[in-house]
């Protein structure tokens, strides 16, 4: 903790002489604020005379020395008091902290020695009794256990033999659905082949009609113009100024037409029983598809009725064993219960034991070590005496640093003041320069 110093006994560093007593500034400016000495109330009582005795021309031109480095001397010396405060405020702080804590101590091993009987006698009662409860729960949890193991060697015999007994009807139950299965894709098979037929009947019906009507219209086209031509020839005919190439071109046009007449009526007849015959082909795979799906939905259905026969019947026998199982397995189940339920009453009775024992042994410790006691007692009361010190000493530092703040005022509010108006004029000259340009 930092003391105020003495100034009578120092030295300067060139030529050893004594240096003036009170405070150190305008212009000595320690390097350091830790540096920094700690101002008395008697330093500020002779700076006080030291000022009431000059003249106010020597005042002024001391003002005026060095007023910024004096400035700001003054905030660094306030800085370090503040900070030698603080540091005792926290040190007076910490030290009561660990006062408290002591003390709780120091009752609680009081209360425990003065209730040492007591504690012994009911800790011993606790021991016994959480024992015997211990004890009990271990002897259930055996006992279940072992119920539980048998039951567990009941079950895996039973569920052997009950496999034994079920894989012929297992077996017969997959091979069955095995058959129906390959019957359901034949039977799936038959519809699409069905399905497909019948539209080909349709397509060869639509060609068919598209065909003919296709044909019939070249006919009719074809005695269309050949009846045009035959009233063109007469018309010529009939005309005596008709030259006769005329006529005889246009005799020509008609036998052509004749021929294309023939041709279109010859195309009809083939496109007719050609059609006829694609129909006829259609129509009759129709008929075979559709026997073929008839037999297959007839094997579907009956070889889906054997399946489902030997499905519940497998099934029946299942669920029989089944219930066998779920018997002992609920045996199983509440034993489990049973051992789960105990553990945590022994875990519970193990607790208590613990604590019961923990109990005991601080009692004991602390019974068998009256000296700790006394040790800690005394180191409280030496840290009181510490403590009322340290109060006495932040209390000081207090004083000194609100005594320095005082003393420094003028000085501070002069060197803060200077630096605004230095802003102030920067602030004012860069404002005018930025209009000239």
């Amino acid at each position: 903790m930092a003391k105020p110093h003495d100034h009578t006994d120092t030295k300067s560093a060139e030529g050893g002489a004594p240096k003036d007593e009170g405070l150190e500034y305008p212009g000595a400016v320690p390097v350091a604020a830790d540096e920094l000495p700690v101002i008395s109330d008697k330093d500020l009582d002779r700076q006080r005379a030291k000022s009431r005795g000059k003249k106010g021309s020597d005042a002024a031109g001391a003002d005026s020395e060095n007023p910024f480095k004096g400035g700001f001397g003054a905030i660094r010396q306030v800085r370090a008091a503040a900070k030698r405060r603080a540091e005792a405020h926290d040190k007076v702080k910490s030290l009561k902290a660990e006062l408290e804590e002591s003390q709780k101590v120091l009752d609680h091993r009081t209360k425990i020695e003065a209730d040492y009987e007591k504690i012994v006698a009911t800790q011993n009662d606790a021991l016994l009794v959480q024992g015997q409860a211990s004890a009990r729960a271990q002897a259930v949890i055996d006992q279940q256990s072992a119920e539980k193991s048998d039951l567990e060697g009941r079950l895996a015999q039973m569920k052997a033999e009950h496999e034994e007994q079920l894989r012929p009807y297992r077996e017969l139950m997959e091979s069955t659905k095995g058959r129906a299965d390959d019957a359901a894709k034949t039977l799936a098979d038959a519809k699409r082949q069905a399905k497909a037929a019948d539209q080909q009947l349709g397509e060869a019906t639509k060609r068919r009609e598209q065909s003919v009507a296709s044909a019939n219209r070249s006919v009719d086209n074809s005695q269309e113009r050949l009846r045009k031509a035959e009233g063109e020839l007469d018309a010529l005919k009939a005309d005596s100024n008709a030259s006769s190439a005329v006529v005889q071109k246009k005799q020509s046009d008609i036998v052509a037409e004749r021929a294309h007449l023939d041709a279109a009526r010859a195309d009809l007849d083939r496109i007719t029983n050609e059609c006829k015959q694609l129909v006829d082909s259609a129509q009759a795979n129709l008929a075979a598809q559709r026997r073929a799906l008839e037999s297959a939905e007839t094997a579907a259905d009956v070889a889906k009725r054997e399946a489902d026969e030997h499905r519940e019947e497998y099934e029946r026998l299942y669920n029989a064993a089944l219930a066998g199982e779920r018997e002992l397995s609920d045996e199983i189940a509440k034993r489990d219960r049973a051992i789960t339920s105990a553990g945590k009453e022994k875990q519970d009775a193990d607790a208590r034991q613990a604590e019961a024992q923990k109990l005991l042994d601080e009692a004991t410790e602390i019974h068998a070590t009256p000296e700790v006691s006394t040790e800690l007692a005394h180191t409280i009361a030496q840290g009181r005496k510490e403590l009322e010190e340290r109060m006495k000493s932040a209390q000081k530092l207090a004083h000194e640093e609100k005594h320095l703040r005082e003393a420094t005022r003028k000085q501070r509010f002069l060197f803060i003041g200077a630096i605004v108006l230095a802003v102030a004029l920067v602030a004012l000259v860069a404002t005018f320069v930025m209009r000239t340009l």
